[in-house]
């Protein structure tokens, strides 16, 4: 109770601070430059006034700013023209003609007529009717009879907002929705919701279909039924996609295996042939005699351990003379044999 008695309070007040802003403002003297009136809250001169707006109805007068009529804010009225208007559900009346024209300079190669009361003029410049919102009645559509959707001129139904819809007819506003409808046979029509402007084009949006409201449960459990099978193919072709790749990569992850496992195999025949290649040759070069040098000494078979660590000793006993080449041979007990050439 508290709240609501605080909330209530809260109200009375606000509504009071409006009332007494409301009353200082009408109790102000009017302004006397000019240029206050083009965006004053409460007066107008029609001088200020902007090109698709007019004064309905002109008066009463509450005063003057330099020799121009001062207007209450509220004589203010804006024009549309009669697409605009349609757009708010409303339609022109019979015999009404429009109170302003206005030209805007653009090329005839950039205008296009998409039914929304423009016109181009002769000398290339397009002209726009505005009429008053007192010019408009309700808008008036043909209803839906046997299962026929309206249409205008185009074949499509222009759907500024619901209530641009003829009687009898829903919009569905659904991606491919057309191809149900044409699959059970069912009249429809494409939905205009407006229009794309780019490089001083005008093209149409569409969006859905318009139906009759009788058909809209038939439609939407069709669509539905479509959309699952849609995501079940889809799946599917998911997974088929998936095992491939997994099937791709196993091949390949067994491949590098084989092909690893077959290079090392062939890398160590390599090896081993190598070293066996090397021992054949140390074992060779053993019995290969160094090259006589005169007045030298050559060298014998090499021993096996040679490559240890060995102080050599050459008894007298080990000593050989071959006299008719001169050259004595002497041993070590390795097995080391020495032979020098007597001069």
């Amino acid at each position: 109770n508290k709240a609501c008695s605080s909330s209530s309070s809260f109200g009375i007040r606000s509504a009071l601070e409006d009332m007494e802003l409301a009353t200082r403002a009408l109790c102000e003297p009017l302004p006397s430059n000019q240029q206050a009136y083009k965006s004053h809250e409460l007066y107008a001169i029609e001088k200020w006034l902007h090109k698709n707006q007019i004064l309905h109805p002109k008066g009463p007068v509450v005063g003057y700013c330099s020799g121009h009529p001062v207007y209450p804010r509220t004589c203010v009225q804006t024009l549309k023209t009669k697409q605009r208007w349609l757009q708010d559900g409303l339609q022109l009346k019979a015999n009404e003609v429009p109170l302003k024209i206005l030209k805007r300079n653009s090329k005839i190669k950039t205008v296009k007529d998409f039914g929304d009361g423009d016109k181009v003029i002769e000398d290339g410049s397009q002209s726009m009717e505005l009429y008053g919102k007192w010019q408009m009645e309700p808008l008036c559509l043909p209803h839906a009879v046997n299962g026929i959707v309206p249409k205008n001129e185009r074949g499509q139904v222009d759907v500024w907002s619901e209530k641009c819809l003829p009687p009898g007819t829903v919009h569905i506003r659904i991606p491919r929705i057309f191809s149900v409808a044409k699959r059970f046979g069912i009249d429809y029509a494409p939905a205009m919701v407006g229009f794309e402007y780019r490089s001083g084009r005008a093209t149409p949006v569409f969006e859905g279909i318009v139906v009759c409201t009788e058909f809209k449960d038939t439609i939407l459990e069709a669509y539905a039924e479509e959309q699952e099978k849609r995501e079940d193919e889809e799946r599917r072709r998911n997974e088929a996609q998936a095992a491939s790749r997994w099937y791709q990569l196993l091949l390949s992850i067994l491949t590098r295996e084989r092909l690893k496992n077959q290079y090392a195999d062939n890398s160590k025949d390599v090896e081993t042939r190598s070293l066996v290649a090397k021992t054949e040759t140390v074992v060779k070069g053993e019995n290969v005699k160094s090259p006589k040098k005169q007045g030298g000494v050559k060298r014998g078979r090499k021993s096996r351990s040679e490559g240890e660590s060995h102080e050599h000793e050459f008894l007298d006993e080990q000593e050989t003379c071959d006299e008719e080449t001169s050259v004595k041979t002497k041993r070590c007990k390795c097995g080391l044999s020495v032979q020098v050439e007597q001069m």
